[in-house]
C-alpha cells in the first residue's frame, strides 16, 4: 500500500516537474495571426508632361502700297478736223455707165465718175494704173445706180506707159462677154474715158495680152 502511494508520488512529481518545465507553451497567448501581405501600393499615375505649347507664328504685316502721283492731266480732246475733201480736178476718177441718161457712150448712153479718196500726183502712168485698177478689181455688176461692163471679166493692169501725149494701157487676163452685146463697146468707153480725165493724154491704146481690145472683144 504504502508503494503504491509512493509510486503515485513519484508520478505526480515528475508530471508537475514537466508542467513546471513547459507552463508556458500553455498559457492563454494568442498566437500571432498571420499577416497579410500587403497589396502592391498603388504608385501615383505619372502627370502627363504638358505637351509643347505651339509658338505664335508670325504674321506677316503687308506694306502699304505706294502711292502713285496723281497723273498729269490729260490734254483735253480736240475736236475732229474736218477731212480735207478733193476737188474733182484734184481727185482721180473713175467712170461707170448710166443707162438711165441719154449720151454718147455705149449703146447711146451717158458716163458718170466717182471721185476717189485718191488725189492725182504728177506721176502719170501712177495715176491711171490705179484708176484703171479700181475699175478692174469691181466684180459687182451695180456700183449704187451706175452699171459695171466689165463685172464679168478678169483683167489687171500690165503696164503703162505715156510718151508725149500718147498712152499705152497693156491688160492681161481673161475678157468674158455677157449677155448684154452692149457691154463690150461700154467697158472700151468706160476705160478711154477714165484715162481722158488726166491733163495731156490724146492718143489711148489698150490691149488685152498684146492684142487691141477692140478685137479681143469683136471675136467673143
Amino acid at each position: 500500500m504504502q508503494n503504491k502511494i509512493g509510486r503515485s508520488a513519484g508520478y505526480l512529481l515528475i508530471f508537475l516537474l514537466i508542467f513546471s518545465l513547459s507552463g508556458c507553451n500553455f498559457t492563454g497567448q494568442a498566437l500571432p495571426t498571420a499577416t497579410s501581405t500587403p497589396t502592391d501600393t498603388p504608385q501615383p499615375t505619372q502627370t502627363p508632361l504638358p505637351t509643347d505649347t505651339p509658338a505664335p507664328s508670325p504674321t506677316f504685316t503687308l506694306e502699304p502700297t505706294a502711292t502713285l502721283p496723281p497723273a498729269s492731266p490729260t490734254a483735253p480732246p480736240q475736236p475732229p478736223t474736218a477731212e480735207a475733201t478733193l476737188t474733182t480736178e484734184q481727185a482721180i476718177l473713175v467712170y461707170y455707165i448710166n443707162k438711165g441718161e441719154n449720151g454718147p457712150f455705149g449703146c447711146g448712153e451717158a458716163l458718170w465718175y466717182i471721185k476717189t479718196k485718191q488725189p492725182k500726183t504728177s506721176l502719170l502712168t501712177n495715176d491711171i494704173r490705179f484708176a484703171l485698177t479700181t475699175i478692174l478689181s469691181y466684180h459687182s455688176e451695180m456700183i449704187g445706180t451706175l452699171y459695171n461692163p466689165g463685172y464679168a471679166s478678169n483683167l489687171a493692169v500690165n503696164n503703162v506707159e505715156a510718151s508725149g501725149n500718147g498712152v499705152v494701157v497693156s491688160l492681161s487676163g481673161t475678157y468674158n462677154r455677157t449677155k448684154d452685146p452692149c457691154d463690150g463697146r461700154r467697158l472700151i468707153d468706160q476705160l478711154r474715158q477714165t484715162i481722158k480725165q488726166f491733163e495731156g493724154v490724146g492718143n489711148i491704146q489698150i490691149t488685152i495680152n498684146g492684142t487691141p481690145i477692140a478685137d479681143v472683144i469683136s471675136r467673143k
